[in-house]
C-alpha cells in the first residue's frame, strides 16, 4: 500500500502556471500531481480585461469558486452571477459554465473541483445569456 502524509507549503512556495488563454495564473496548491486523490484545489488570480474561460462541463467533479479579491463573473446554462469578495459559488456536475474577471483589480478566486482529474468538455456558448444577480454588490446596511 502507497504510504502518504501531510503536505504543508507556504502559498508563496507554490506551483504556478498560466491559465488557458493567458487569462491569468494558477497557483496550484493540491491535486493529482502532488497526490490528492480526490481533490483539486487551486487559486486563480484572473487578470482584468482577459474575458471568460471557455463555456464548459464536468461529467463528474463539483465545482466551487470562494472570491478572495475582485468581481468574477459566473454563467452557468445562460444565467449571469456576479461574486465578490467573500462570496462563494458551486456548480454541480454537468451544468454548462465560464467564469471571468468583471472587475478592475486582477481577481483572485479560490476554485475547488472534487474528485480530482481531468473533466472538462467544452460546448457551444448561451445563445441568450440573463442576468441573475446585480453587478455592484450591495452596500453593507448598518
Amino acid at each position: 500500500m502507497e504510504e502518504r502524509g501531510p503536505q504543508v507549503f507556504s502559498l508563496h512556495d507554490a506551483p504556478t502556471r498560466v491559465m488557458r488563454f493567458d487569462r491569468g495564473t494558477m497557483i496550484r496548491l493540491f491535486g493529482e500531481e502532488n497526490g490528492a486523490r480526490n481533490l483539486d484545489l487551486h487559486i486563480n488570480v484572473i487578470n482584468v480585461d482577459s474575458g471568460p474561460g471557455p463555456y464548459h462541463y464536468h461529467e463528474r467533479a463539483e465545482n466551487a469558486y470562494i472570491v478572495l479579491e475582485g468581481t468574477v463573473e459566473i454563467v452557468v446554462e445562460g444565467k449571469r452571477y456576479y461574486l465578490h469578495k467573500d462570496d462563494v459559488g458551486f456548480i454541480p456536475p454537468g451544468l454548462r459554465h465560464y467564469a471571468g474577471n468583471a472587475g478592475d483589480v486582477p481577481a483572485r478566486v479560490i476554485e475547488i473541483y472534487a474528485p480530482s482529474g481531468t473533466d472538462f468538455n467544452i460546448v457551444d456558448d448561451p445563445a441568450e445569456i440573463v442576468d441573475a444577480t446585480p453587478e455592484k454588490k450591495p452596500a453593507a446596511q448598518p
